[in-house]
Order: structure tokens, then C-alpha cells, then sequence
């Protein structure tokens, strides 16, 4: 996993890039079908992936019941299966390309952050995300969210990217104890 920022105006952009063993169709199934996402994904996405739905999430282990409403709130902005899914979530918009690479995908996800010291905290968890829809890929069950996995990841994204995003600072102080059960990153 390839993850960097980059400062553009007043946001930061976070991408991540992976590589799956699976072509791009079998990629945009897993990240697009709902319940496969809700395997892989903290959240359930109510919406259809067509441009202009709406979407809302809601945290499969009630991690995000102390959020404002407008946060659990997206918009569909592109949807091109199996190439490109653009969407807002929250404030953030969130971009997820794919291209065939000979027998696999490349896919190039991103996020636009509004807020810097978020950085690390998302790069933590999209990488535990990515890793556990390619496990839902290859057949294999997702690995349950460990805290303690997220915070190692957590911590070597904050060494990497606090020269550039500054101070980071991580999950509000409720979603760790509500999410030690979840099954996803």
C-alpha cells in the first residue's frame, strides 16, 4: 500500500493507492455491493451508487451515534462501474479509481480532508479497510477491528505525515470502546 498527502488550497489530499489480484468489475462489486461493503466497511451505506443519491451511513457498532446527522450524510457525485466512484461523505469527498493491470486492478482511492489532523486517523483506517476487502476478495472472512492494530498503524501515519498536516489526533474518545467488536476497519 502506497499511502502520501498532498496540500492542495486549504485541504489535505490522502490517497492510497493498492494493488488487488482481482479485475476491476470483482473490485467495484465488493466496494459497491451493500452487503458485502458492511463486511469490510464500519459502516452500512443506505443509497444507490448512481450519481445524485443520496447516502447515508450508519456505524454498524453504534460508533457514530454521538455525530451530527449532516456527518452520516453523503451525495453520489460520479459513478462509472467499474471504473470511477466519487462521493461526499460528510464533508469529505472521496475518490475511488480502478484500472485494469494485467491480471488485477490498480485502484487509486483518496480522500479530501477539510481537516489535516484527520490524516493519520483515516490513513489508519482505510488501510485496515482496503486490507479486509481484499481478504473479502480472495474468499477469505475479513479480520475483526483490533484497536491495538489500528493504533500501530495509526501512530507510524502520524510520524509520517505530522511534518506536512501538523498535530494529528485520533478517534473521539466513545468509538473505541463501542468498536472493539466491529468487523471491519
Amino acid at each position: 500500500m502506497d499511502t502520501s498527502l498532498k496540500r492542495v488550497e486549504s485541504t489535505i489530499v490522502l490517497s492510497l493507492r493498492r494493488r488487488f489480484v482481482h479485475d476491476p468489475d470483482r473490485v467495484w462489486t465488493g466496494f459497491a455491493a451493500r452487503e458485502l461493503l458492511k463486511r469490510w466497511f464500519p459502516c452500512d451505506v443506505e443509497g444507490e451508487w448512481k450519481a445524485n443519491a443520496p447516502l447515508e451511513f450508519r456505524f454498524l457498532d453504534g460508533e457514530g451515534d454521538n455525530l451530527p446527522e449532516e456527518d452520516l450524510r453523503g451525495e453520489v457525485l460520479t459513478a462509472d462501474a467499474p471504473r470511477l466512484l466519487e462521493f461526499r461523505w460528510g464533508t469529505s469527498l472521496l475518490r475511488c479509481e480502478m484500472v485494469a493491470d494485467g491480471n488485477g486492478c490498480q485502484m487509486s482511492f483518496s480522500e479530501t480532508l477539510d481537516d489535516p489532523s484527520e490524516a493519520a486517523r483515516n490513513a489508519a483506517g482505510w488501510e485496515m479497510c482496503l486490507e479486509n476487502l481484499a481478504q473479502l476478495l480472495d474468499g477469505e472472512a475479513p479480520d475483526e477491528f483490533a484497536w491495538e492494530i489500528w493504533q500501530t498503524k495509526f501512530e507510524g501515519y502520524v510520524k509520517k505525515f505530522e511534518a506536512e498536516a501538523g498535530p494529528q489526533q485520533g478517534p473521539p474518545v466513545d468509538f473505541s470502546a463501542a468498536g472493539e467488536s466491529s468487523d471491519a476497519g
